[in-house]
C-alpha cells in the first residue's frame, strides 16, 4: 500500500474517531447535540466522502474539492458556535463538556482547519498520484470505508431518533 493511500484512510479514520466521540457525548454522557453540533458532523461527513471518493476511486482534485467545500461549511458552523459563546451571558459556559480544554465546536474548527490545510498540500502533489488506471483498493482501505459508511448511518439514525423529520429545535437548545 502506498503511503498516500495509507494516510488518506488514516485521515478518515481519525475523522470517524471524532464522529464516534460525538455518539459518546450524545448517548454516553446524554448531552444531545444541538443543530450547530448536528451540522457540524454533516460537514464531517462531508470530509469524510471526499476522502473515501479517493480511497474508491483513486486520488483526483475533485474528490478533493469535495474535502474542501465539506471542510468549509463545517466551518462555517463551527465558528458560528464558537462566536455565540465568546461573549456569554451570565452563567453560560459554553455547551456540552469540554475535552482538554476546549468544547467540541471548538475542536471543530481545528479539525475543519486541519481537513483544508491537508487538501490543499495533497492538490500541490497532484500530479504525483498514481494513475487511476493502476488503482486497485487494499483489504484495509475497505474496511475502513466500510466502517465509516455504517458509522455515517449510525449517525444518521441517531439524527433522526433525535430531531425526527422535523427542525431539531423542539428536542433542544435551539441556537
Amino acid at each position: 500500500m502506498t503511503a498516500l493511500k495509507y494516510f488518506n484512510s488514516i485521515c478518515i479514520l481519525i475523522v470517524c474517531s471524532i464522529l464516534l466521540g460525538a455518539l459518546y457525548f450524545q448517548f454516553g454522557l446524554h448531552e444531545d447535540p444541538c443543530p450547530l453540533c448536528l451540522l457540524q458532523r454533516m460537514g464531517m461527513i462531508g470530509v469524510i466522502f471526499g476522502l473515501s471518493l479517493n480511497v474508491i476511486f483513486g486520488f483526483d482534485a475533485k474528490h478533493f474539492a469535495v474535502v474542501l467545500v465539506a471542510a468549509l461549511v463545517g466551518m462555517v458552523f463551527s465558528v458560528r458556535q464558537v462566536l455565540l459563546h465568546i461573549c456569554p451571558v451570565p452563567g453560560d459556559t459554553g455547551y456540552g463538556t469540554p475535552v482538554f480544554g476546549m468544547h467540541l465546536y471548538t475542536w471543530g474548527v481545528l479539525i475543519f482547519i486541519a481537513s483544508i490545510l491537508g487538501s490543499s498540500i495533497f492538490l500541490f502533489f497532484n500530479d504525483r498520484f498514481p494513475a487511476k488506471e493502476t488503482h486497485t483498493i487494499e483489504k484495509f482501505e475497505k474496511y475502513v470505508v466500510a466502517f465509516a459508511t455504517i458509522l455515517i448511518f449510525v449517525n444518521f439514525v441517531a439524527t433522526i431518533f433525535e430531531c425526527q423529520l422535523g427542525p431539531c429545535c423542539e428536542n433542544g437548545p435551539c441556537l
